[in-house]
């Protein structure tokens, strides 16, 4: 018996049933999940924002016990959350790192209008909590078209929850980051930082 409880808990989508913990999403409110990765260097989403990728990696960094999970569902989007520790250095508080961000998505905005993405245009997501911010990210220059949004909100805990989807092709994303986020939030002081 204990070969096939390994066995099971081999398999990505089995994290939180065999004591990995508690994870920031509710895998079982996701699309049909057909990989599971660390997600600690970020959400998926950033798109064509180089900017914001960069600093993703760069509030992993900040301090140690940031976690994360990333899913490949089965229809192509991936989907993702992370929980940023702050400290130290630029980035002492979420607050700090919300103001980051912001800074990120200009700078990216600043070279889109430049033309140094392509056809890639940014908006803001509505109908965040107060504080959050969200983006939302097309690039028209890829093929096929890949939309990805991103949103970010400050836990009860004092961490920094960003969550992300990354959708190729027509249509939309089978997930919205909102909600996203909303259970990220909700979850967050259930899920320990890594050591």
């Amino acid at each position: 018996m204990s070969g096939l409880v390994a066995t099971l808990c081999a398999a990505p989508f089995l994290l939180t049933a065999c004591g990995a913990g508690s994870t920031l999403l509710d895998t079982g409110a996701l699309p049909r999940v057909e990989e599971t990765t660390d997600g600690d260097m970020g959400a998926p989403g950033t798109g064509w924002c180089d900017a914001l990728g960069y600093l993703e990696s760069k509030l992993s960094n900040a301090a140690d016990g940031t976690t994360g999970e990333q899913y490949a569902l089965e229809n192509g989007d991936v989907v993702g959350a992370t929980a940023f520790v702050p400290g130290g250095g630029y980035y002492p508080d979420a607050e700090s790192m919300l103001a980051a961000i912001q800074a990120a998505v200009d700078d990216c905005s600043a070279d889109a209008e430049q033309g140094d993405y392509g056809k890639a245009t940014w908006e803001q997501i509505g109908g965040l909590p107060d504080g959050a911010v969200g983006f939302t990210f097309t690039s028209a220059s890829s093929n096929p078209v890949e939309v990805g949004s991103i949103a970010f909100a400050e836990a009860e805990d004092g961490r920094l929850v960003g969550v992300g989807v990354t959708h190729s092709g027509s249509g939309e994303a089978s997930v919205d980051v909102a909600g996203l986020l909303a259970t990220a939030l909700e979850r967050a002081g259930e899920v320990e930082p890594t050591s």
